[in-house]
């Protein structure tokens, strides 16, 4: 990382910046390897220990997210778990070396809401996986073929959901959160 990150956009401009695309379904695997040299392990021992996820640093600090298997065998939840601890990394540990270790209690948006840590790198998830811009743009593109598929008419609300959702490999929880948050829908 060439400048500090305090947002899922920071990191987003930087890819950008260094000449690489993002497209959705944003590749959080890359990211955390490529970009932010962090190792992503499957780890099926962190289930008898009811974790979910976790960022650590091994050796000479070299940062590590390790995933369980068993809760992360949804794609999508596999990819919100990756992106959580990414926000982790670049929020709180990268100039720390603090790893976190997350339970379904830490990464849930309702029960996490007052742990500003985790409230954080849930939001930075959501960021990094449903970013501004490209939620505008396909969201456009969905809306603009659907209505002129269908003489005129509306997308209903539901099915405009379940497509982004495919779109960027996400739930359609998730995505509805998103929206909403972006003021898409209410």
């Amino acid at each position: 990382m060439n400048q500090s990150i305090t947002c899922a956009l920071d990191l987003i401009t930087q890819i950008e910046n260094s000449g690489i695309e993002i497209n959705a379904p944003v590749d959080v695997e890359w990211i955390a390897r490529e970009f932010l040299n962090i190792k992503v392990e499957t780890d099926v021992s962190l289930d008898t220990k009811k974790i979910v996820g976790e960022i650590i640093f091994e050796g000479a600090g070299n940062p590590v997210i390790r995933v369980n298997p068993v809760k992360n065998s949804y794609l999508p939840r596999r990819r919100f778990t990756i992106a959580h601890e990414i926000g982790h990394f670049c929020l709180h540990s990268s100039k720390t070396g603090e790893g976190f270790i997350d339970s379904m209690k830490t990464m849930s948006r309702t029960e996490s809401y007052w742990d500003v840590k985790e409230s954080e790198a849930n939001a930075f998830a959501a960021q990094l996986l449903m970013p501004k811009h490209l939620i505008l743009n396909e969201g456009d593109a969905i809306l603009d073929e659907y209505i002129y598929q269908n003489n005129g008419a509306m997308m209903k609300v539901d099915m405009f959901i379940e497509k982004m959702a495919r779109i960027f490999n996400v739930s359609s929880k998730a995505m509805t959160y998103r929206l909403e948050n972006l003021g898409v829908i209410s």
